[in-house]
């Protein structure tokens, strides 16, 4: 009965965050968008005023009025210093790279402190580590990268972050729960449950490990990581100049289709999980390939762009 009533709440509390701040790229953390309540030291410290007064109404001693009305104005300024420390900030998304189910998304969050300095901001996702930093007006902007779980393939928005802090004193917490409009891609887990056949014209069989070199050369391209260091251009690089790779026009056996229906007898996960390790396989070797699957013919290439436009689609299924 207690976690109903805790999730009801929590739901009511959410819908209407929802209505005050909705997703945006870029805000401006005001009156609207940030709240203030004594933190667990603030309550300690007031149930402390509180037994000062008793005291001192009981005693009729002016010294102790004297020191609870001190100390109660002292939270009063406090908590003008902790509102500003957190109005007036920009926050605005930035970037996240793609990354693999289970892997942690990292989202970039641009900070911008305004007009004074900012000291001791807790940044993070509900129910992960945050990060601290402060931030001088002199320097300008910074960026914060936060961390999210990732736990399934697909377009993934982690939801509201919180920003909070507690300076001065440690007695109040004032915090603020924007909702950056962030996506990642998240790609399936790579999990070659099956091999990987060359099912291209000439007939299957097992790939071999590079592309053949036996075709047309075709000339020489700048190297890029994660090309076979068998194409590289040694003798070259021996006399100086950069590294170079050769470069070969692909015969029609060189090509690879990865097919949804060589997979028969696997989940759906299962088999977009095994034609990622297969691009990602293939774009390791070399090799050029493409993708058939329902609803999505992707024709063979090689290079990085292919091996993102394969993963995407994968991703997207």
């Amino acid at each position: 009965m207690r976690a109903k009533i805790t999730a009801f709440i929590r739901g009511r509390f959410d819908a209407w965050l929802e209505k005050r701040s909705p997703p945006c790229s870029q805000l401006l953390l005001n009156q609207r968008r940030i709240f203030i309540i004594p933190s667990r030291a603030g309550g300690g410290y007031l149930l402390m005023l509180f037994g000062l007064l008793l005291l001192a109404i009981n005693y009729q001693n002016n010294l102790i009025f004297a020191i609870t009305f001190w100390l109660f104005s002292l939270f009063l300024v406090a908590i003008l210093h902790t509102y500003a420390n957190l109005s007036g900030i920009t926050l605005r998304a930035g970037a996240a790279e793609p990354v693999f189910a289970g892997q942690a998304a990292a989202f970039h969050l641009h900070i911008e402190p305004g007009q004074r300095d900012r000291h001791r901001l807790y940044l993070g996702f509900a129910d992960q580590a945050e990060v601290c930093c402060s931030l001088s007006a002199k320097a300008g902007g910074s960026s914060v990268l936060l961390k999210f779980p990732t736990l399934k393939r697909g377009a993934m928005r982690p939801g509201r972050m919180t920003i909070t802090t507690r300076y001065p004193l440690g007695i109040l917490r004032c915090w603020g729960a924007p909702k950056l409009d962030w996506h990642c891609l998240v790609y399936p887990q790579a999990k070659c449950l099956r091999p990987l056949l060359n099912s291209a014209a000439e007939g299957e069989g097992r790939i071999p490990d590079l592309a053949r070199d036996s075709d047309e050369f075709s000339g020489f391209q700048r190297y890029q990581q994660g090309q076979s260091p068998r194409r590289i251009f040694w003798k070259a690089y021996a006399k100086g100049q950069e590294l170079q790779s050769k470069q070969f026009e692909q015969s029609q056996a060189d090509e690879l289709i990865l097919d949804w229906d060589e997979l028969e007898g696997l989940g759906v996960e299962d088999r977009l999980s095994t034609l990622c390790a297969w691009a990602l396989d293939c774009n390791t070797r070399g090799l050029a390939f493409g993708l058939s699957m329902p609803g999505v013919n992707i024709a063979a290439a090689g290079g990085g762009d292919q091996l993102t436009r394969v993963l995407r689609a994968l991703a997207l299924y």
